[in-house]
C-alpha cells in the first residue's frame, strides 16, 4: 500500500505507540518514501524524547516543530534548536508563531515571515503549515516557496474557529498562491 505514495507523515501525538511508529517508519523507508514528523506538543516530546531522537536520526527526513517543541527536543532557543534538529534529518523546520518560521537544509537557512492575519484560533495552524510545506516539497519547489505555502495556509486557518475553512477561503488561498 505504501508504494502508491511519496511521503509518510507522522502526527506527533501518535508517537506514544513506539512499536507502531517504528514499524511504520521502517516500512515507509523500505518502500522509498520520504518520512516527515510533526512533533505535536512539548509534552509529547518530553515524554518520548529518547524515542524521538532515535527515530528522527534513523528514519525521518523532515521535522516540523514549534519553538516549544524544538526547545523540549534540544534544550535550545529557535535558531540553535533548528541547527541541532538539522544535524539529525535532511530538513528541519521551527515555527515561531507570528514571527514566522525557520527552515534549514544542509547549510541553507531560510527565514519565512508569517502572513498578516487576524488570529482567532490557532487550531490546525501547524498541520496546515506542514501540509502546505510538504505539498510544495512534493512538487520540487525550493525551501522558501515550500515555507511560503505553509505560512499562507497557517495564516488563513488561524482566522477561523477550528480548522475548517470555507470554499471561498480556499479559493482566496489559491489566488494568493498564484500571485506569489
Amino acid at each position: 500500500m505504501l508504494g502508491r505514495y511519496d511521503i509518510f507523515h507522522i502526527e506527533g501525538y501518535l508517537v506514544q505507540n513506539h512499536e507502531l511508529i517504528e514499524t511504520a517508519v521502517k516500512l515507509a523507508k523500505k518502500a522509498g518514501l520520504l518520512v516527515s514528523i510533526d512533533l505535536a506538543s512539548y509534552n509529547v516530546v518530553e515524554a518520548n524524547l529518547e524515542f524521538l531522537h532515535k527515530i528522527i536520526e534513523k528514519y525521518v527526513d523532515i521535522v516540523f516543530a514549534n519553538e516549544e517543541e524544538a526547545k523540549a527536543f534540544s534544550g535550545k532557543e529557535p535558531m540553535e534548536a533548528l541547527k541541532e534538529l538539522a544535524t539529525k534529518c535532511e530538513i528541519a523546520v521551527v515555527k515561531i508563531g507570528s514571527k514566522g518560521s525557520l527552515i534549514r537544509q544542509g547549510r541553507e537557512i531560510v527565514e519565512i515571515k508569517a502572513i498578516p492575519a487576524n488570529p482567532i484560533d490557532t487550531t490546525g495552524a501547524g498541520d496546515l503549515f506542514a501540509s502546505g510545506f510538504l505539498y510544495g516539497h512534493s512538487l520540487g519547489m525550493p525551501l522558501r516557496r515550500c515555507g511560503e505555502i505553509g505560512a499562507i495556509l497557517a495564516g488563513n486557518v488561524i482566522e477561523v474557529m477550528g480548522s475548517k475553512m470555507t470554499a471561498a477561503q480556499w479559493n482566496g488561498i489559491r489566488n494568493l498562491l498564484d500571485t506569489h
